[in-house]
């Protein structure tokens, strides 16, 4: 049986991601990818299902924006705020929420994941990319103070538990920190996790790192449990000067010099997770496939698994 085939044998679908056993992958398309969500319909006299506090998995609830502040001069932070105030937000680690409006005449339903923690209290925060051609990016962007936005969720994606891995290897492209930023503080904020992170975030340059100042302060103040590599497609004279990650796209031996690498065939002891936009996932893991049978001998992931 070849490398390749198997890998593929391995996955296990988990709704909108993918994940493998022992040295295994999370693989988590970002901004971009369309999303068909279907809710099924309780039968007879049962109750639906509703989740807790404010976000409900099975209907749209409208949220207003309350604030936006720019970050770079592509992203934004969103804040919306619940109806009842005292709400808690009720997603869990690496949860994704949907987003929907009707857009020249046209329902629109994206996926994306909020940066606030878990039971945060009274609103939401995201931080959202400007894609051109991105038709939810450019509406949510276009939005003013006390618009509203149908939102539907929270979608879990991938159930954490601590200490289950020695090891964490978080691969993200652009936008695709979102669900990382979540799975980082959940790991180092719980004094009982002894987990241990490294975080490659990649993106086309140093203007566009989005949440550094947030990263390097966890890892200035866990330097035994996470680090950090940052990677840039290039630079320019000046920051050249003083840039201390690397530049390049992401190759096999990048991922080898800066990765923990699997001890042992299916060493369970290691996760990695990748998330980021479809060209960013193209290039780690190859297209991605109606079977999720994605990862192959050929692509750069595959070098985790022995």
């Amino acid at each position: 049986m070849s490398a390749a085939a198997r890998a593929s044998r391995k996955w296990i679908w988990l709704g909108a991601t993918l994940a493998v056993g022992g040295a295994g992958y999370l693989l988590y398309y970002g901004p971009g990818q369309k999303f068909t969500f279907e809710t099924k319909k309780s039968g007879g006299a049962s109750p639906t299902l509703l989740a807790p506090d404010a976000l409900d998995p099975n209907a749209f609830r409208a949220f207003k924006l309350s604030d936006v502040k720019q970050y770079n001069h592509n992203t934004n932070i969103f804040t919306f705020d619940f109806d009842d105030p005292k709400a808690k937000y009720n997603g869990k680690t690496a949860s994704c929420v949907l987003f929907k409006a009707d857009i020249d005449g046209k329902e629109v339903v994206r996926p994306y994941t909020p940066v606030s923690r878990p039971n945060t209290v009274g609103h939401l925060n995201f931080v959202i990319k400007h894609y051109p051609k991105g038709v939810m990016s450019k509406h949510v962007h276009s939005m003013k103070k006390g618009d509203s936005i149908e939102i539907k969720g929270p979608i879990p994606k991938y159930p954490y538990e601590p200490n289950k891995f020695e090891n964490l290897v978080l691969i993200a492209g652009g936008t695709g920190i979102t669900p990382m930023v979540q799975m980082i503080e959940e790991v180092l904020l719980n004094p009982n996790d002894k987990t241990k992170i490294t975080f490659l975030f990649a993106n086309v340059s140093v203007d566009d790192i989005l949440l550094k100042e947030t990263l390097d302060k966890l890892a200035e103040k866990y330097p035994d449990r996470f680090k950090i590599h940052y990677i840039v497609d290039k630079v320019d004279k000046a920051q050249a000067k003083t840039w201390q990650g690397e530049v390049g796209y992401l190759t096999v031996k990048m991922l080898k010099k800066l990765s923990p690498m699997p001890a042992k065939k299916d060493d369970e002891s290691l996760l990695v997770m990748v998330c980021g936009p479809p060209g960013f996932m193209k290039l780690l893991s190859g297209e991605k496939t109606k079977d999720f049978k994605q990862v192959s001998s050929q692509d750069l992931i595959s070098i985790f698994q022995l």
